[in-house]
């Protein structure tokens, strides 16, 4: 936690979920509305829930947000092993419900976007919508290399540098974990999931996401039986960070919606980057 992190008004909390110390930060603003769903932001590979504190500063305005770091990661307590991504979407089950978390609208960006999917099949009564922003893996480059040099590329277009942070998070999860983590995001076949969420769903792209080319986000969309897209114009691959203003007013009519909102077609809209 940073002065910075406080200034945005979160604070830390952690929470014992079975053999796991797993901590994250929490708004703690009043909300215009305080019976409405709290939202969860689910970070990305090998990083930590850092990097989602713009993201939550701007929608706390609006919601009580809560971004965990999954076991592994971050503050989080440290496995021996990898875990999964079935076991890291029981993970982030297990600390729900032991938040008294019955139900939620979640977000994931990137990697975070794979463990949303895996949550949504195994306990779809937890999920009332997802937004899934810059989902990976791309079916049509599952290869790592082609992955990295992606990263590379999107690191050279975010107008706010993740290296300082990814550096921190790297070392706090160990090259073997990050690696393996690696693996885990190029072997899933999320396209074969998608078809099989029934929560109403967001998918989010950057129109200057290498990582997430829009061929891929607009196959995302229609493979999910209740898929919009939204593209942010000039946006890149971590909208949360990067983006956070012009990624919340895309998706804030969607969160508004509340539980039972009609299936939809997939929709493209464009909404300017700030």
């Amino acid at each position: 936690m940073t002065a910075e992190t406080r200034s945005a008004g979160l604070e830390g909390r952690w929470t014992e979920v079975g053999r796991y110390q797993i901590f994250a930060r929490v708004s703690n603003q009043k909300v215009e509305s305080p019976g409405r769903l709290p939202v969860v932001l689910v970070h990305g590979l090998v990083v930590s829930s850092r990097y989602m504190e713009p993201l939550a500063e701007v929608l706390s305005r609006h919601f009580t947000v809560l971004a965990p770091d999954l076991p592994g990661f971050g503050e989080s307590s440290k496995p021996r092993h990898a875990l999964t991504l079935p076991e890291l979407a029981e993970a982030l089950h297990a600390w729900l419900r032991a938040c008294g978390i019955g139900k939620a609208m979640l977000i994931g960006n990137s990697f975070g976007c794979q463990i949303l999917a895996e949550l949504e099949l195994r306990h779809p009564d937890v999920v009332d919508r997802l937004v899934l922003q810059g989902p990976t893996t791309d079916p049509a480059a599952r290869h790592l290399p082609v992955q990295v040099w992606r990263d590379i590329v999107n690191g050279r277009r975010e107008p706010r540098p993740m290296g300082p942070l990814s550096r921190i998070d790297y070392a706090k999860a160990g090259l073997p974990r990050a690696f393996a983590t690696m693996r885990m995001l190029v072997r899933d076949r999320i396209e074969d999931k998608l078809p099989h969420i029934q929560a109403p769903t967001l998918v989010v792209r950057g129109t200057r996401d290498p990582v997430v080319p829009q061929e891929w986000a607009e196959q995302a969309a229609r493979l999910l039986p209740r898929g919009r897209l939204v593209l942010i114009d000039g946006g890149t691959h971590t909208l949360n960070y990067s983006y956070p203003n012009a990624f919340a007013s895309g998706i804030l009519p969607f969160l508004l919606e509340g539980a039972g909102a009609p299936a939809a077609d997939t929709v493209v809209s464009k909404m300017e980057s700030s």
